[in-house]
């Protein structure tokens, strides 16, 4: 019998992998052919959509858009770099995950918080070989991202999926951005960028996922309209003044109340103590190793700054506090969202 020569059938893996590196692609070809500028950082930075982003993380960006499936399940954290990501990652997980075994607690003092709460656009879609085994992450599945809101995917919205974002006072927040890029440059064999210099960028809105203001504003517009929301619109200031009382009220709009049983017993305040700045920084994970994000390599403790309110004002004169006041003044103008 003549033996038949027709190709063997590609496996539904196999099929899937073809597909995600087709799309890696074509994002990767797209983003060629994108304006570059200099960023603060040492990545360069191209602009899209609307907003700025380093090369490798603007493929993994337009990666989610396209293929990222969000479930009514999902929540998902978005800030802006250096606004809080890192502490907001820990109290999530710790939260949601409070009668899990093992312990939230046990957890985090073996694991840093971003290998307990993803980046879509980074560790998950940012690679266009390996397609993100997102079938294998608990659920409710905690994912995390600095894509802003108009970019993400038609299916955060259509879920109904919880997504909670946190922003920082620019000014704080530009202060913190050039502290931990001034590390990334020295480690990357870059001098680190005057803070006038990174200043005058950010306020152009050349940062990672800037413009600042277009940022805060999507998910703020968001927060009040949004399926009545499914957005949960928070600041670093007042996570910072009273973080048990935002911690009850991030539990309750994720779905994980805490019961008056668990408040009478300590709970929060347990978390809030876990999760605190001093009690993370000083865990052997955070202060030793490293952790790729964005394609890039990142010292455990170069995530950990000082996390106070105010520090801007032992940094920025006052003709760039003035700068960046006007800005937000300009742009948040009719938008009910105060400085």
């Amino acid at each position: 019998m003549e033996q038949s020569h027709l190709p063997p059938l590609q496996t539904e893996q196999e099929h899937e992998e073809e597909g995600h590196q087709r799309v890696y692609q074509q994002c990767r070809d797209l983003v060629s052919s994108l304006p570059i500028v200099e960023g603060c950082s040492f990545m360069e930075l191209c602009f899209h959509s609307g907003f700025f982003q380093p090369i490798t993380v603007m493929v993994g960006s337009m990666m989610v858009q396209k293929l990222f499936e969000a479930r009514p399940t999902d929540i998902i954290m978005a800030t802006l770099p250096k606004s809080g990501t890192t502490w907001l990652k820990a109290l999530l997980f710790a939260t949601v995950n409070r009668n899990s075994s093992p312990s939230p607690t046990r957890n985090l003092a073996t694991l840093n918080p971003h290998q307990c709460v993803p980046f879509l656009e980074g560790e998950l879609y940012g690679d266009g070989v390996r397609v993100p085994e997102m079938d294998s992450i608990p659920s409710p599945r905690l994912l995390a991202t600095h894509i802003p809101f108009h970019f993400l995917p038609n299916s955060v919205v259509d879920s109904g999926c919880r997504v909670v974002y946190l922003c920082r006072n620019p000014k704080d927040n530009i202060v913190s951005y050039w502290h931990f890029i001034s590390k990334l440059r020295k480690k990357n064999g870059r001098e680190p960028l005057p803070l006038d210099v990174c200043f005058d960028r950010f306020c152009q809105g050349r940062s990672h996922s800037g413009p600042f203001w277009d940022h805060m504003l999507g998910y703020w517009k968001a927060s009040l309209r949004v399926r009545g929301s499914n957005v949960l619109f928070m600041r670093y200031e007042e996570l910072m003044k009273d973080p048990a009382a935002e911690l009850k009220r991030v539990a309750e709009f994720v779905g994980c109340p805490f019961t008056q049983e668990e408040q009478a017993n300590g709970v929060v305040e347990d978390i809030v103590g876990t999760c605190g700045f001093e009690k993370l920084s000083n865990l052997e994970v955070n202060k030793v190793g490293k952790r790729t994000l964005f394609r890039t390599t990142v010292d455990n403790n170069s995530l950990f700054r000082r996390g106070v309110v105010g520090d801007w004002m032992n940094h920025l004169t006052p003709d760039m506090a003035q700068r960046i006041d006007k800005i937000i003044e300009t742009k948040f103008e009719g938008s009910g969202l105060a400085p």
